[in-house]
């Protein structure tokens, strides 16, 4: 069995080198991407309306809906201890 896990770690060990070997000479020999033949068109800016300036957080805003209470319950749950450090 001992020598059985030794050849599986070896093998393994191997197959990792020459799938990220493999891996490293595909990408490095794959193709470059194409460089563009035309230029750009040429788009032109729009200039848009100013936004109306944000409300202050110290202002009080009547538009909120204030959040439901929720009543809190207490009850304790047991302690779920392991046996481990």
């Amino acid at each position: 069995m001992n020598n059985f896990k030794i050849g599986l770690r070896v093998w393994i060990a191997i197959s990792s080198m020459v799938g990220f070997l493999g891996g490293w000479a595909l990408l490095a020999h794959s193709p470059k991407p194409a460089q563009p033949t035309q230029p750009a068109a040429v788009v032109q800016q729009v200039d848009l309306p100013p936004l109306p300036p944000m409300p202050s957080f110290n202002m009080q805003n009547t538009n909120f809906q204030p959040l439901p209470v929720v009543p809190q319950t207490n009850f304790s749950l047991p302690r779920l201890r392991t046996g481990g450090s």
